[in-house]
């Protein structure tokens, strides 16, 4: 698990408490890693469900079904290591309207996946500043699968160019920033009105390469 993990890498190198505090500290990672992949299976869930409202249909939803099921292997992954959503309700920046109006629901698909990828970017950081490589390589690995997401949802807003990143920005210092931010862009306040559940989905989706990233 996530603590045992932290304190076998740092055993030649840190003392008991050392590794203790490295060890909590990368259950809180995945907890807050677990609390967005919940967020956002919920988020491309609902899409789906509203898929006829949002024009998608074809290519384009099954793109979204796909990303659906990584999300989950995310999820599961985190929950594996430990971590504990923080919650499983979450609210959307424009509430029902996400996904009663394809604009807006791109425009937010777009907005959570920037997030993401800035979120994946600190985690690497201070992964590696806690000198742990197998854990920054595995948020390298989830960034590329998150930046594909991002580019996804600007193939489907018929954006011009597709790619327009030359270099990710960074938008956050640390991992343990994210909840705030994705409190402040609007998904983790709850409210009457603008709640959605998380349900859990399969993780399997024909043409998904559900492998696990090994020991970590």
């Amino acid at each position: 698990m996530a603590g045992a993990t932290g304190a076998s890498a740092l055993a030649a190198l840190a003392g008991p408490a050392e590794a203790t505090t490295i060890g909590a500290t990368l259950i809180e990672f995945f907890s807050i890693l677990a609390t967005g992949e919940e967020l956002f299976v919920t988020f491309y869930s609902n899409a789906i469900k509203n898929h006829v409202q949002l024009g998608l249909y074809g290519d384009e939803l099954n793109a979204l079904k796909a990303i659906r099921a990584e999300e989950q292997l995310h999820l599961n992954l985190a929950l594996s290591q430990g971590g504990v959503p923080a919650t499983s309700q979450f609210s959307m920046p424009h509430g029902h309207e996400t996904f009663e109006d394809r604009s807006l629901f791109l425009q937010t698909q777009e907005l959570g996946e920037e997030l993401t990828n800035g979120a994946l970017l600190a985690w690497i950081k201070d992964t590696a500043s806690m000198g742990l490589p197998r854990l920054a390589e595995l948020g390298g690995r989830l960034m590329q699968v998150e930046g594909g997401h991002r580019v996804m949802g600007r193939v489907i807003m018929g954006e011009d160019p597709i790619p327009n990143w030359g270099f990710g920005p960074v938008v956050l210092e640390h991992f343990t920033d994210v909840p705030a931010a994705v409190k402040a862009a609007g998904f983790l306040s709850p409210g009457p009105g603008n709640t959605f559940d998380f349900h859990a989905v399969s993780p399997s989706f024909p043409g998904v390469i559900n492998t696990t990233p090994g020991t970590i």
